[in-house]
């Protein structure tokens, strides 16, 4: 059985790992970007994990995030007592109480991640980068230092960035289960997720990065299509850290770690290492179709 380890952010990262979920002759484990977590309310939330799991367990919401059909009961409640940007649902915000009381009782994020991903009876393994903490702060061209949630809920990532800051990464350990994983792996497959946002909080953390280094197949799956995004602000982001939003800049920003490409249909440089193929998903089946001829093609 081949062993697949998957590199993945949340919404459009999620939207594949549900077709590599359906194939079923390989051994997967979904490595998960930690930079957007943050308490809410005073609760520790961890949103790509989060949307990773409600997406294999085809509850997620209606745009990728939350439960799907839920209330906002609490949610309603709180604005009367001050203004929300951050809106979550009560279903949603069971279990991240549940995974706040289980931080607050000396558990670590990757036993919880185990304990929620069991509960919605999903086989893959789910792990988050590191049980330590890192922050994915924007510097602003204004100056502005940014959260995660404040950049991307309150300012709908519209500010321009001079500077990405993975707060925590130089200290942050990666566990021994992460990196047998990705070693032990026959592939590698980085998500169609933001490079910058949802990948670079997981590279900024010394030991992956090396053992991806290491690894002699890396495939990754690009977030463009043509000149725009497949998902969220990924093309102003790239453009702002100095890459071209295509085949070139992917390449760059990947140096020494990736060696296949998967792109869209008239987005390849032509060369032997770039392949060009569906990579928007309408459905279920696009995702676990794109998933079964990369694994073949391998």
């Amino acid at each position: 059985m081949k062993k697949v380890v998957y590199l993945s952010g949340g919404v459009g990262g999620a939207k594949f790992a549900k077709g590599l979920s359906k194939l079923k002759n390989i051994d997967l484990s979904i490595i998960v970007n930690t930079g957007d977590d943050e308490y809410i309310h005073g609760v520790a939330l961890s949103p790509d994990i989060d949307s990773v799991i409600y997406g294999l367990a085809n509850i997620e919401g209606k745009f990728g995030w939350g439960v799907l059909n839920d209330k906002f009961t609490v949610n309603d409640e709180l604005k009367k007592f001050y203004d929300l940007n951050f809106m979550i649902g009560d279903k949603d915000l069971a279990l991240n109480l549940f995974r706040n009381q289980m931080l607050n009782d000396g558990f670590q994020l990757t036993e919880i991640t185990e304990i929620i991903k069991n509960k919605f009876n999903i086989k893959c393994k789910i792990l988050p980068m590191s049980d330590d903490k890192v922050s994915t702060k924007l510097i602003t061209k204004k100056g502005d230092k940014l959260n995660f949630q404040n950049y991307f809920v309150e300012k709908k990532a519209k500010p321009r960035l001079s500077k990405v800051v993975y707060e925590g990464s130089r200290k942050a350990r990666s566990s021994n289960q992460v990196i047998n994983l990705i070693n032990q792996s026959d592939v590698l497959i980085v998500g169609p997720s933001n490079p910058i946002l949802s990948i670079g909080p997981i590279l900024s953390i010394s030991r992956i990065n090396q053992s991806i280094q290491d690894h002699n197949n890396v495939i990754a799956i690009s977030p463009f299509v043509g000149k725009k995004a497949l998902k969220g602000p990924s093309v102003q982001n790239f453009i702002d850290m100095g890459y071209k939003p295509d085949i070139q800049g992917l390449k760059k920003y990947y140096k020494n770690r990736v060696n296949k490409f998967y792109v869209h249909h008239g987005d390849s440089d032509n060369s032997s290492n770039v392949f060009e193929d569906q990579i928007v998903f309408k459905n279920e089946n696009d995702s676990k179709n794109l998933a079964n001829r990369i694994l073949q093609n391998e």
